[in-house]
């Protein structure tokens, strides 16, 4: 149950790429089609906050908790972690390239998320490093890099943006983690999401305008309202990160997510091909490697294996 609501929120993240991606272009702005996603979504959360008694509830235990010190105030600036997502996005992807921007952000959470798992950073407790855990992080890696593979061709290596794109995943998986904190607290995934929302815009705001005193600017709204769906996608993946973390852990989240995110895009590509030859062999080979890689990893997780 849980790995399908992962899998659902990867495929989610699919959808709010190419959204978010049409809007970037539509506006020429990649980071003002961050902040428009971010305040649509925030926009809805503000109205279930304010609907619901028992997430408005939920807020008030989080602020009791952070007063007493017993949830650390710093664990609220989790939603930086997808500003810096969107940032690095904005600024590596011309740079690096779509395909060698996906693999440094995947393979920074999926190894990241055995270090968070064994320190017990997310509500779940420690995890204990296996062969079968090492085995899962690697091959979601192998498989992004399977799946974005005719990217590469496009791309250009450049240390330090990649480094930086590394970083960004790493934040990631601590991003994961923090939340579920959050939502150990409160009970409410609502909060969570309205959390980082109410972060991330915050912090998307000041990268933007930083863009614009360098010379950036936002085009015209487009009218198609698809392309506004973004924000939508993301509460319900922050939502739903910050509700299972505490059963699955983060990497397996992480594992699940990458592995709908690549069905996802496979079914965008079949039903809405972005370009001609979007869906390809490569896509269709990674989406197969991470389905087999999670049954494979179930199978060797039956056996007790020792700790590393």
């Amino acid at each position: 149950m849980y790995g399908l609501l992962a899998l659902i929120a990867g495929a989610l993240t699919s959808v709010q790429g190419r959204a978010n991606g049409q809007l970037g272009t539509d506006i020429h702005s990649a980071l003002g089609a961050a902040i428009i996603s971010n305040i649509i979504g925030w926009a809805i959360l503000w109205v279930l906050l304010l609907a619901r008694k028992s997430d408005r509830a939920g807020f008030n235990e989080l602020m009791r908790a952070v007063r007493a010190g017993e949830l650390r105030w710093w664990i609220l600036l989790a939603g930086i972690g997808g500003t810096l997502y969107v940032s690095m996005q904005a600024i590596a992807v011309p740079q690096i390239g779509v395909g060698i921007f996906t693999i440094c952000i995947v393979g920074g959470q999926a190894l990241s998320s055995l270090l968070v798992d064994k320190i017990g950073f997310s509500s779940k407790g420690k995890e204990h490093i296996t062969w079968p855990r090492i085995f899962m992080a690697v091959m979601t890696l192998i498989a992004v890099t399977v799946a974005v593979y005719p990217e590469l061709g496009n791309s250009n290596f450049k240390l330090i943006t990649v480094l930086l794109c590394i970083t960004a995943g790493v934040v990631g998986s601590f991003q994961f983690a923090m939340n579920s904190q959050i939502n150990e607290t409160t009970a409410r995934p609502i909060v969570t999401s309205w959390l980082n929302f109410f972060v991330g815009t915050f912090f998307i705001a000041i990268a933007l305008g930083v863009d614009f005193a360098k010379g950036g600017s936002i085009g015209h709204l487009p009218s198609n309202p698809w392309v506004y769906i973004g924000g939508p996608c993301g509460l319900i993946f922050i939502a739903v990160a910050a509700s299972v973390i505490k059963t699955m852990g983060v990497l397996n989240f992480v594992l699940f997510s990458v592995t709908g995110q690549l069905l996802g895009a496979l079914i965008l590509d079949w039903l809405i091909p972005a370009h001609k030859g979007a869906l390809n062999g490569y896509l269709i080979t990674g989406t197969a490697i991470t389905l087999g890689s999670i049954v494979l990893s179930k199978y060797l997780q039956t056996s007790k294996e020792p700790a590393i």
